[in-house]
């Protein structure tokens, strides 16, 4: 069999994921890795001992297709230029920060006959497809994703960074439109949120609460879903699902539990997730879930099938985002907020004027009397 020959765009944390697992492959030759920081060339080489390249246009005559994993700006006039190339692309999420640009790019897919697929990883998760194949039809969903602020993706906010997997999420859950956004959000750091809450409905009637933040003091991804069968969480973070089965005499209403004897009562507040809503612990396989979205991706560039996240897919999660963010704009909270009382870009602060030391080695937290 003729090897796929590959190559990453981007040498960053995820490009260097990528290219690791890429050279475990057996049908993929990995050509290059392209960066233009001569830092980051090195780290590859040393690292993995793969050739590099500056400019990915060099490579676009050697190979047949391209993860694309540079900063979000960089995507569209990248992947644009391998598509017209028809060259199959796995474009990290989100596929573009702009919606005229994801449908563009979906329209260069199809004309060239390109399979890409957009890394919304979580669609690999193991803990995702446990929870789903439990609940029934999901009704309700709530998702929390928190984590420290980490300085990457500072391009983009908090909604195209961590948020935009659990609008995947749902948006494959729910039938239907959207047709309801509620969002609040605020910047922290940067000229982006970097704190969002959003209320999403669907035509269908479902409804997601969705959280995100990436200046929390506690790392936290959980996914929690309501169905017509139970209630699912999903620690994303661990791969462990709790499930709480509702039982059919409950769903079809067949007694009513307030109408009870104390004794009844007792006995059901003592055993209400052992014999009244069964609740179990979950055994969820741990897998890679990167590793899984390549060979999915990779299998159907063989078979030409559509991948299971496609880049229609990913530009409906664009979509989605917009429409938060749009929601968050909109939102005032105030005449004296800081966000309404300027539109300017935020000044630079030379390090000397920051309200906190930036060269202390050793620095202690000071304790609150």
């Amino acid at each position: 069999m003729t090897k796929l020959r590959v190559a990453v765009i981007g040498a960053g944390h995820l490009g260097r994921i990528h290219t690791r697992l890429l050279q475990t492959q057996s049908e993929v030759d990995l050509v290059a890795v392209a960066d233009p920081s001569p830092s980051a060339q090195q780290q590859i080489i040393d690292e993995f001992g793969v050739n590099v390249v500056s400019d990915y246009r060099k490579l676009i005559d050697q190979i047949d297709a391209a993860v694309v994993a540079t900063p979000t700006r960089m995507h569209f006039e990248i992947a644009n230029e391998l598509l017209n190339a028809k060259i199959h692309t796995l474009i990290e999420k989100p596929l573009t920060d702009s919606v005229t640009d994801a449908n563009e790019l979906a329209k260069a897919a199809e004309i060239n006959k390109c399979v890409v697929q957009v890394g919304h990883v979580e669609q690999f998760n193991p803990a995702i497809q446990s929870a789903l194949g439990l609940v029934g039809q999901p009704k309700f969903i709530q998702a929390s994703r928190m984590s420290g602020y980490t300085f990457r993706s500072t391009d983009i906010g908090v909604v195209h960074d961590l948020m935009i997997h659990d609008i995947d999420l749902i948006n494959s859950m729910f039938e239907g439109e959207l047709v309801e956004t509620r969002a609040t959000g605020v910047s922290m750091f940067g000229h982006n949120e970097d704190i969002a809450h959003a209320r999403l409905q669907f035509s269908c009637g479902g409804v997601a609460n969705l959280t995100a933040s990436r200046c929390s003091f506690q790392a936290q991804r959980n996914f929690q879903i309501f169905g017509t069968d139970g209630f699912a969480n999903a620690d994303l973070a661990t791969n462990k699902v709790t499930f709480v089965k509702v039982p059919t005499w409950i769903q079809n209403k067949k007694y009513d539990l307030l109408d009870t004897t104390p004794e009844q009562q007792a006995f059901i507040r003592e055993n209400l997730f052992s014999k009244i809503l069964p609740k179990s612990e979950i055994d969820v396989p741990q897998t890679n879930a990167i590793l899984a979205e390549q060979q999915d991706w990779l299998e159907a560039i063989q078979t030409s099938q559509t991948p299971r996240v496609s880049v229609q897919q990913g530009a409906k999660a664009v979509e989605i985002a917009d429409s938060v963010i749009n929601s968050i704009n909109a939102h005032r909270w105030s005449e004296n907020s800081p966000e309404q009382q300027s539109s300017e870009a935020m000044p630079h602060v030379p390090p000397t004027l920051l309200p906190f030391p930036l060269n202390v080695q050793d620095e202690q937290p000071r304790k609150v009397a």
